[in-house]
């Protein structure tokens, strides 16, 4: 009878180690899963981490092959890495900063040598509605006032031809010579189209926005500014009030 008790107790016994074993071992696994579980969401978040890096690196240099290749074409009338204008258009009263350009047919024109006659300048882009729907009576003052003794000079601003609007702004075209040509013909610019190839003029003069406007005394000062659209009769005024001032 003894003995069929002592069986008994090491059969529980037995039972409860195996119990307890195969609980352990639950735990055990359970925390293998834990502790695995941040090592394989680590990796996850490397690797999308790494693709999104390569797509980056892959965008930039991308463009900047794009970039490169256009500022190249040997038809480009100006370098799109060059625009970096001041932060704000010159103030009435000040001097008119010197420049020399030359028009799309080679002839040079010098700002300083103009004393004495006041000069309408025009910064603009052929893209440009805005300097477009202006055109006309751009075209207009240059007929009337030309014969007074005013000088009307439009300057490119902008680098990209004539579909960078109508394209959503991603037609990255450079302007040519082409494009000058069909705006002058289109819009009957008389007037000289002056190409700064390096925006050194566009940049100093502060022209972040189309059309930017200009009137320069006789004597070389600053007498309007507008960076939008003007009517005939503003612009009118501004260049009679010019012709009625004297040179020194």
């Amino acid at each position: 009878m003894a003995a069929k008790k002592s069986g008994r107790t090491a059969g529980s016994l037995n039972k409860g180690k195996t119990a307890r074993g195969r609980e352990d071992s639950g735990r055990s696994t359970s925390g293998a899963k834990q502790r695995n579980a941040p090592h394989r969401g680590f990796s996850r978040l490397n690797i999308v981490g790494s693709i999104v890096t390569v797509l980056v690196v892959l965008a930039i240099f991308g463009w900047a092959v794009f970039r490169s290749y256009a500022v190249t074409t040997p038809n480009a009338l100006a370098n799109p890495n060059a625009l970096n204008p001041a932060s704000r258009l010159l103030a009435v009263g000040s001097a008119a900063p010197d420049f020399t350009l030359r028009d799309v047919n080679g002839t040079v024109h010098h700002l300083a040598g103009q004393r004495g006659h006041p000069v309408l300048l025009e910064y603009f882009a052929v893209w440009c509605p805005v300097c477009r729907g202006e055109a006309p009576i751009i075209a207009k003052l240059t007929n009337a006032y030309t014969p007074k003794g005013i000088r009307v000079w439009s300057v490119l601003a902008n680098p990209y031809g004539s579909n960078y609007e109508s394209s959503g702004r991603t037609d990255l075209s450079l302007a040519t010579k082409d494009d000058l040509a069909w705006f002058a013909r289109t819009y009957n610019v008389k007037h000289p189209q002056l190409i700064d190839p390096q925006f050194q003029t566009v940049n100093r003069y502060g022209i972040y926005g189309y059309p930017g406007l200009y009137v320069v005394d006789p004597n070389g000062k600053i007498s309007y500014v507008a960076d939008n659209h003007e009517s005939y009769g503003t612009l009118s005024k501004q260049l009679d009030r010019a012709l009625a001032t004297r040179a020194g």
